[in-house]
């Protein structure tokens, strides 16, 4: 029984080879992660296509009134896009604007529908239900005072609102949870940045991947010997959980140490677009894939002084200026995942 961080990089350390801790470490992990499902629904499927929302709120009347709550709501919209999730959440409101418990229970029937169209096993399903209810129940019950004409004017927040919340911040509302330095809970980028640290400190040269499988993903690439392996704890987690549509000859095992090469064959749509928070230059997939050039990638730009010369000098040539490389080093190392429309974190 592993009790803490610190117990499992012991007991990974009683393996005399790197393959044997990594194996022992993703076996750990599959047996007893889970994967954060109700992210997944916020970030996922509920964003949709929309792209932009309004800046402002709009003041509306209150259709999801429960026994004390306000007769206005504060709400919000998308500017730019829309969802279809959030336009039956919506509908769903509209149609029961006079009985609370009828929208919560419609409500509850809709979200449950959406993830059993993606997950088979229902006890997951009724879990990832549930903690977006309690979310949801808890963003219509949030207040905010406005003025309106002169007057203060407290307001509850409509359903609109908190589905925006949700798409901008969804880890706020779902983050990833930790037991004594062990991660219990989470979604792709949690499992990635976390597992990268972990390999590190047992001395396992580690990178962190960004780019996507069917929607925005990460995942790990690890260097052992002179071979490179790929670990995909969020797809194993997705198989051991009867998530649909991954081709049922495709076990855990198959995902959590594998060949490169496999993994492109393994799933097509697969591909490279970021390195330790490097964005490529040209993607890397299953039609490009070239071990040689990769490993180039993952050494990074050049370190050398006569190659940062090469660099600059290529640089002042192009018109380029010193206060120019340093704006954009600065965005670059500011620039957060989540704005690049569907986080990694998707998958």
């Amino acid at each position: 029984m592993i009790n803490s961080r610190e117990e499992l990089i012991a007991e990974a350390k009683q393996f005399n080879s790197q393959e044997e801790q990594i194996n022992f470490i993703m076996n750990y992990f599959l047996e007893n992660v889970q994967y954060n499902y109700a992210y997944l629904f916020a970030k996922g499927y509920a964003e949709g296509d929309i792209s932009q929302v309004k800046g402002t709120f709009g003041l509306a009347i209150n259709k999801t009134r429960a026994d004390g709550d306000t007769e206005f709501a504060v709400t919000q919209a998308p500017a730019v896009g829309e969802s279809k999730i959030h336009n039956d959440i919506l509908a769903i409101r509209d149609r029961n604007s006079e009985d609370y418990d009828k929208f919560v229970s419609e409500l509850r029937g809709y979200i449950s529908d959406v993830m059993n169209s993606h997950i088979a096993n229902e006890d997951i399903v009724a879990q990832c239900v549930d903690t977006v209810m309690v979310q949801i129940e808890n963003g219509l019950r949030s207040t905010k005072m406005i003025k309106y004409n002169g007057m203060d004017l407290e307001c509850n927040y409509d359903i609109s609102k908190v589905l925006i919340d949700f798409i901008l911040k969804p880890g706020e509302y779902f983050p990833p949870e930790y037991n004594n330095g062990l991660i219990t809970n989470g979604v792709c980028d949690d499992y990635t940045k976390y597992l990268v640290t972990l390999f590190n400190e047992l001395g396992i040269e580690a990178h962190d991947i960004g780019g996507t499988s069917e929607l925005g993903h990460a995942w790990v690439v690890v260097k052992v010997g002179n071979e490179l392996k790929s670990i995909d704890l969020t797809r194993a987690v997705f198989i051991r959980d009867g998530f649909k549509g991954i081709p049922e000859n495709q076990t855990s095992k198959d995902w959590l140490y594998t060949d490169l090469d496999k993994m492109f064959a393994m799933q097509k749509t697969r591909s490279i677009n970021e390195i330790d928070g490097r964005e490529l230059a040209n993607a890397i997939s299953c039609q490009n894939y070239d071990e040689r050039v990769f490993l180039e990638l993952l050494e990074g730009p050049a370190k050398n002084e006569a190659g940062i010369k090469t660099i600059v000098k290529n640089a002042l040539e192009n018109g380029v200026t010193f206060s120019d490389v340093q704006d954009a080093e600065r965005k670059q190392s500011i620039a957060g995942r989540d704005s690049k429309g569907i986080n990694r974190s998707d998958e």
